[in-house]
């Protein structure tokens, strides 16, 4: 069922959107623009501010996850290729270029969504109703700014850490930033508060909010980026048993299609909704539109996109390295046929030729994009001799075969959801702590699920160090173009070796990769508005 988000928020007098629950959920408008005094005084009244925090998250362009922004910035990994001659800021960032003067960064929406989880969780207190309930958005709201906090420390690395309305804070807006390890054990205790009363599961009405697997997803991921080991094995091991069912889709297609959303696979999305609201620009009024965009940013040109991005050699490279068994129906690994539009004739027999966006071959398609491509392209490699050419099929509408399905013009092509943690990240996550703690054969259960779904051959290691291998390199074909690269390098690698690893793959721009491209620069524009906060020392 897709839903729809629509509520005031009486503490930032704006209206909010944010789709990804019931339309009972979210069609709570309180005309009236009521104070905070006034406000929390009824649990229908606290229920509608819910969404205010899930919506910097989800934002239709500028959100975090939004196409024109945040969606753009976490894609700087050695598996896509930036088309050169788009925003500045686009090509800044994806061949380390950028400054802390560099526009768009979610810095602030992040920020938003913190200072939101405050406000509620401060006045959530002071409304009477049911105890279960009210724990259980508490632990919803909490999973959020745990989720906020996780991207900021990620992606910026000491941030200032506000656990209470920033109006309210006696020291005021201006407040330093917290070493990195505390925003990290904020985000780890925020995931352990909401997994405690958040529902395994949702009813129809509410499904698309947080679940307690998705939290205990989150904080065991948090948990693997700061190596405790341990525990993050514990805590994923509780999503491979009861009462949780998660498990892959045979069809990995199933994860990018709007007709498959919330499968078994699924374990937290933003849901996405095209046919309500007005523009396509998104922001935060009562006629913002609440559809998924970003198939208009990395669709290929004559399909309705903007073609902004192509896969990068390396990633094709990764891909083409290990055939199928002999008698399979693919030649290559099957999420090569969900991540990449190509010529199939040009590189297998006996597998017919596609058509896609109103009948169109590949042959047509490549050709359409010709003008961008002159810019620059990779170089892909031969296969049999054959000229690699290869597009980027993930998260665009490649299942509508009609004329301009990538287009944000219809909404009707806006409808798909993003799914953010997937079953195979707990799997891959859960091997690599496996690994560390001595426990292979758990490890090569988690690995033999991600080969079998992709239609690949059973297969032995020789020692961890060849297994935790096999992890980073299903962890690259898993989630090409998902945002998970960049941020993995980061955490295997020190900077000398990432930095070898991006020229070694021919990454754009990895001859300008600094020890200060582990974080982006905080934006200049909150360091004037900050007086207490600090520039990243690596960015000064």
């Amino acid at each position: 069922m897709k839903t729809i988000l629509k509520t005031i928020s009486a503490l930032t007098v704006i209206t909010l959107l944010f789709s990804g629950c019931t339309k009972d959920f979210l069609n709570k408008i309180n005309r009236n623009q009521p104070v905070e005094q006034t406000f929390w005084t009824t649990a229908e009244n606290a229920e509608s501010a819910i969404p205010t925090i899930y919506s910097p998250l989800r934002g239709q362009m500028y959100g975090y996850y939004g196409a024109y922004t945040g969606f753009q910035t976490m894609n700087r990994g050695d598996d896509v290729w930036y088309i050169l001659g788009e925003e500045v800021f686009n090509w800044q960032y994806g061949t380390f270029r950028n400054t802390p003067s560099t526009s768009s960064s979610d810095f602030g929406s992040l920020y938003t969504g913190v200072n939101r989880a405050n406000v509620f969780l401060k006045n959530i207190k002071n409304v009477e109703m049911n105890q279960d309930k009210k724990n259980e958005w508490i632990g919803e709201v909490k999973f959020l700014r745990g989720l906020y906090y996780l991207l900021l420390v990620k992606n910026f690395g000491s941030v200032p850490l506000r656990l209470i309305p920033a109006g309210d804070d006696p020291e005021g807006l201006m407040i330093p930033s917290s070493p990195e390890k505390e925003i990290w054990s904020q985000v780890i205790k925020d995931f352990t508060a909401a997994k405690k009363d958040l529902p395994v599961t949702r009813p129809d009405d509410e499904i698309g909010r947080a679940t307690k697997g998705a939290a205990i997803a989150y904080l065991g991921k948090a948990l693997v980026y700061t190596e405790q080991w341990q525990k993050a094995e514990k805590q994923l091991d509780l999503l491979l048993n009861p009462p949780y069912t998660y498990a892959l889709v045979a069809n990995p297609d199933d994860n990018f299609n709007e007709n498959t959303e919330f499968n078994k696979e699924s374990i937290f999305e933003i849901s996405y909704d095209g046919g309500f609201g007005s523009g396509t620009w998104g922001s935060e009024t009562s006629t913002s539109t609440m559809g998924f965009v970003v198939p208009n940013f990395i669709g290929p040109s004559g399909t309705g996109g903007w073609f902004k991005f192509m896969p990068s050699r390396y990633i094709v490279k990764a891909f083409i390295q290990e055939k199928r068994p002999t008698g399979a129906n693919t030649r290559f690994d099957k999420r090569m046929y969900t991540s990449f539009f190509w010529k199939y004739s040009d590189y297998e027999t006996g597998l017919q030729d596609k058509k896609w966006f109103g009948n169109q071959t590949f042959d047509e398609i490549w050709a359409n994009c010709s003008g961008k491509r002159q810019r620059g392209e990779p170089t892909y490699p031969k296969i049999d001799g054959e000229k690699g050419r290869f597009l980027i099929k993930k998260f665009t509408n490649f299942y509508k075969n009609k004329p301009n399905a990538n287009s944000m013009y219809d909404q009707s092509n806006q409808n798909n959801n993003l799914r953010l943690m997937r079953f195979a990240e707990v799997l891959l996550l859960h091997a690599e702590a496996c690994i560390h703690n001595g426990h292979l054969e758990a490890a090569e259960n988690d690995l033999d699920q991600i080969r079998a779904r992709a239609g690949l051959a059973n297969i032995s290691w020789n020692s961890p160090e060849d297994m935790m291998a096999e992890v980073r390199h299903q962890n690259l074909l898993e989630f090409f173009f998902e945002g998970h690269r960049y941020f993995d390098l980061k955490r295997w690698f020190d900077y000398d070796k990432m930095k070898q690893v991006l020229v070694n793959h021919h990454k754009q721009g990895a001859q300008a990769f600094e020890p200060r491209d582990y974080y982006l620069p905080i934006p200049e524009p909150e360091i004037n508005a900050n007086s207490a906060l600090q520039q990243n020392p690596l960015w000064k």
